[in-house]
């Protein structure tokens, strides 16, 4: 899947604070790309966890990785755990949005370091950009 990067028409100096958004349903990603661009938030999209990492490790490190569990070639599991390992990235936001909501899943992504986890389809997409730009303000 093609990555893609928006971001405000904005003169700082710094990089914009973006999202990874990590998700292999394009339905659920072309849903998501155009909110951003309605909400000017800088993102870029990997369709797997090892575009994923990637990705994050590439140049300015995100904000948020909004990270799906249940992906091609490395599992969300994986992500997570691999970014918290890495020292550029330990302290990136990571919010886990899934399906998967048994309580030992929950548990496990938040003792491997998630910052939050939201079941898909349970919150409105306005409420979890709410949430998004929470971190980006940081």
């Amino acid at each position: 899947m093609m990555s893609a990067m928006k971001k405000p028409d904005d003169k700082k100096t710094s990089p914009d604070p973006w999202v990874l958004l990590v998700e292999d349903d394009l339905f659920i990603q072309k849903a998501y790309q155009a909110k951003f661009g309605l909400e000017r938030i800088a993102y870029k999209v990997a369709s797997d966890g090892e575009q994923a990492l990637a990705m994050a490790k590439t140049g300015t490190p995100p904000a948020v990785v909004l990270l799906d569990l249940m992906l091609p070639k490395k599992s969300g599991f994986e992500v997570l755990e691999q970014i918290r390992k890495d020292d550029k990235l330990k302290d990136t936001a990571i919010i886990i949005q899934s399906n998967l909501s048994q309580q030992a899943d929950v548990e496990r992504v938040m003792q491997l370091g998630a910052s939050e986890f939201v079941v898909k389809g349970s919150l409105k997409m306005d409420d979890l950009i709410k949430k998004l730009k929470r971190y980006l303000v940081r």
